[in-house]
């Protein structure tokens, strides 16, 4: 894959950003869903990366995994082991079915943003303030939230 190209101009990166989010949102196919995968299927995927997420390289449950397309299904992806790697709920969740090039934007875009986090940069702060905001709101639309760190734990009797 080609690098990503050299923006100087903020609004030129907003452009090609909404540039790949059209091209890819102009590519999804309409199709039916299929079948959920057999036990012996999931035991195939997993074994395709050695009992790890094909992202992160986390260990998952070989009947627990989330089976994540290689080609995914709005591009026309089949529903078949072979068409599947394993994944942990965070990188299914968060990989989507983006185009190569988005992915590479996301990566750096995210590393910059991290950075700026560590440091306590003042757009570093107003990041983490906006990202922590959104995330609250994420997890109260959970069925069971989860406690937040540094707050206690409730003890279930």
């Amino acid at each position: 894959m080609a690098e990503l190209p050299h923006f100087s101009n903020p609004e030129d990166l907003r452009a090609e950003v909404w540039r790949l989010i059209n091209l890819r949102e102009g590519g999804k196919q309409p199709r039916p869903r299929d079948r959920p995968l057999s036990r012996d299927q999931r035991l195939i995927v997993h074994a395709k990366t050695d009992g790890r997420c094909h992202v992160c390289g986390e260990v998952v449950d070989p009947l627990k995994f989330e089976a994540d397309h290689v080609k995914n299904h709005t591009s026309g992806g089949a529903s078949t082991a072979e068409n599947y790697l394993p994944a942990c709920k965070t990188c299914n969740g968060y990989r989507w079915h983006y185009l190569p090039q988005e992915l590479q934007w996301i990566l750096k875009l995210g590393i910059w943003a991290k950075t700026q986090v560590a440091k306590g940069t003042p757009v570093g702060h107003e990041i983490a303030k906006g990202f922590v905001g959104h995330e609250r709101r994420r997890e109260n639309r959970r069925r069971n939230p989860r406690s937040e760190i540094g707050e206690p734990k409730s003890v279930e009797e």
